[in-house]
């Protein structure tokens, strides 16, 4: 009961930060986390869609574990995706050992999270309220949880813009 209401709290305290999102209340290390991922992600033309992905799925890596929905890292890349994407088996080693790597490695996080915005745009074309609601929740991207993920996103990427040192 107790790990119930803790996971309750734990949920509720993320959500009402990841969605009432300021830029002003970013620290000096969120500011350098975000110039990093804007770096990888430029290439991609992905870098305020990953910046913005890190803000509403893990507060910037301050919540990179779910244990209810196997979601892990910067991103919050779901591990049996991760697992399929790698062409591995699906085996708690494997498992364990991806999500260490999308917790504790940048770089396999952010490749990981690129490669899922790529097959979204590819599905979806340059509809990036799509894409953004589908990496929440696949192909119901219409679903009402999805469009407000969605929503989310547009709201911190338009407050990330706002940040001159993201912008220098």
């Amino acid at each position: 009961m107790i790990r119930i209401i803790v996971t309750l709290f734990l949920f509720f305290s993320f959500t009402l930060h990841a969605t009432n999102f300021k830029a002003n209340d970013l620290t000096f290390q969120d500011v350098q986390l975000l110039k990093q991922i804007k770096e990888y992600g430029q290439k991609y033309d992905l870098a305020y869609s990953l910046m913005a992905i890190a803000i509403k799925e893990s507060s910037l890596g301050r919540y990179q574990v779910n244990v209810d929905s196997y979601d892990y890292g910067l991103y919050q890349a779901n591990i049996n995706t991760v697992v399929k994407r790698h062409e591995v088996t699906n085996n708690a080693f494997n498992r364990n050992k991806l999500a260490m790597l999308l917790i504790k490695d940048f770089k396999f996080a952010t490749s990981n999270a690129i490669a899922e915005l790529m097959f979204w745009k590819s599905v979806h074309g340059e509809n990036w309220l799509r894409i953004w609601a589908s990496y929440n929740a696949g192909f119901n991207y219409d679903s009402s949880r999805a469009i407000k993920y969605s929503n989310d996103i547009k709201a911190i990427i338009s407050e990330l813009k706002n940040v001159e040192e993201l912008n220098s």
